[in-house]
């Protein structure tokens, strides 16, 4: 028998409590339990892995402080959240998407609630699986004698926010927009306190008969004066505008170096860091020799370190991007464009022996599930960057029905928040096998799920 699935509706309309008998008219048998208090949500909360689905009304979103109470829990909790707002609330599924929802809602709208539901429904299935999977590979495999890789951020605190007073950034000028002096000024105040951060998001093979490596990308984020932590289009835009970019990068490089010797020399030899470098940072000579310095210097693994750029680097920093790809095939370490397109396989092409890894981006991702991009585009691309030994990532894999299309195409790796939410811990959601098919399965080291 299937699973009672679990929703909780806080402050929900009357009207939208028949989403439960909706749903069961289509075989999906839930319960709903009504939280209308901050008290009686933290209890709801407090049991994050009971619930499938969370419906909140827009309005109690920020009232009830569901922001806080998810945020506490959010490594344990599979299910999505799904707001309900009123026709004069003005909150787009992109803002709702900022927020942490994975979709906006008009109330009164039941077709589209009951389409949504079952597919968070679908989707939370697929989260407890993979969670599944991450504690059952807690445990050495008997056939791999591998373990679950887990090593946290915390103990080198310390020694990360100390290197961050070497981080010398120039006063900032006198200039208005986004970069103007005020905002410099407390960018560059929160700097100097030590507010940069470094979260990871795991990267998920698809190549299960492949000998696996535990991959993350670097993301960096800025803590503000309450203790929130900045996303990069807050901050990022004001400090290219101060010039201020080329010595970020470098003291991202530095950290992730740090913390990867430090990781490798603790047991995980295998994981792997991909670390963003802008093409402002390209432009200057000697940053791009510090950074290469750095990363022959380091005691890493061959091919630990995949330093990403964006495609319009190689027009505009030709002979930066040839330098920087030398020093790292010194220790087969790799190099990536960020931003290809499906239609990019004469790009890669033309940079054969270059680029080593390649990302799809979100437009590309989104429009496999919308239909404006095509399957048999999609197996093209990827054909050609194998012919050309480039690895192909997919990024902002956040729906359950991009993982059959990514799989059938080749697709070497996944990164998404459907898989994993970025945190400052390395904790790697180590799938052993996925198996796509008319009756999909999703396989453990020593179960069945």
């Amino acid at each position: 028998m299937a699973k009672v699935k679990q929703i909780l509706c806080i402050h929900p309309e009357p009207a939208e409590l028949c989403i439960g008998a909706l749903l069961n008219r289509q075989g999906i048998a839930v319960d709903l339990t009504e939280v209308s208090s901050s008290d009686t949500l933290r209890m709801a909360i407090s049991q994050p892995q009971w619930w499938d689905l969370i419906l909140c009304d827009a309005a109690s979103y920020y009232d009830l402080d569901v922001v806080g109470s998810l945020s506490q829990v959010r490594d344990r909790l599979d299910a999505s959240l799904v707001l309900l707002k009123s026709p004069e609330i003005q909150l787009s599924p992109a803002e709702g998407y900022r927020r942490g929802a994975a979709d906006v809602l008009l109330r009164g709208d039941f077709d589209h609630l009951l389409m949504v539901a079952e597919r968070e429904l679908k989707n939370a299935a697929v989260r407890k699986r993979v969670r599944h999977l991450l504690y059952s590979s807690a445990y050495p495999d008997a056939e791999t004698n591998r373990s679950l890789m887990v090593a946290t951020i915390t103990d080198l605190s310390s020694k990360l926010k100390s290197k961050q007073a070497d981080l010398l950034l120039d006063e900032p000028g006198e200039v208005s927009g986004a970069g103007s002096s005020a905002a410099q000024t407390r960018i560059k105040s929160l700097i100097d306190a030590g507010g940069l951060v470094l979260e990871y998001q795991p990267i998920i093979s698809f190549k299960a008969n492949e000998e696996h490596r535990n991959m993350f990308e670097a993301l960096v984020r800025l803590r503000d004066e309450s203790g929130r932590l900045l996303l990069p289009e807050s901050f990022l835009p004001i400090i290219r505008a101060a010039g201020w970019m080329d010595k970020i990068d470098l003291w991202i490089v530095r950290q992730a170096l740090a913390i990867l010797e430090e990781i490798q020399s603790g047991g995980a030899p295998d994981a792997v860091l991909f670390v963003n470098i802008a093409t402002e940072t390209l432009r200057s000579e000697q940053t791009v020799r510090a950074i290469g310095a750095f990363v022959s210097a380091a005691s890493l693994a061959p091919g630990s370190i995949v330093l990403e750029v964006h495609k319009t680097a190689f027009k505009e920093t030709p002979e930066a991007l040839n330098r920087l790809a030398a020093m790292l095939r010194v220790k087969r370490h790799g190099l990536l464009v960020e931003d290809a397109k499906l239609d990019d396989g004469s790009f890669l092409e033309n940079h054969r022996g270059l680029v080593t890894h390649v990302k799809l981006d979100r437009a590309t991702t989104q429009g496999l599930v919308e239909g404006a991009a095509s399957q048999n585009a999609l197996n093209a691309f990827v054909a050609c960057a194998h012919q050309e030994d480039v690895r192909v990532i997919a990024l902002a894999v956040d729906h359950a029905a991009l993982l059959p299309m990514l799989f059938g195409a080749g697709v070497d790796a996944i990164q998404g928040n459907f898989m994993s939410m970025p945190y400052e811990s390395l904790v790697y959601p180590s799938v052993q096998r996925i198996e796509f098919g008319a009756a999909a399965v999703w396989r453990g080291p020593d179960a069945s799920v």
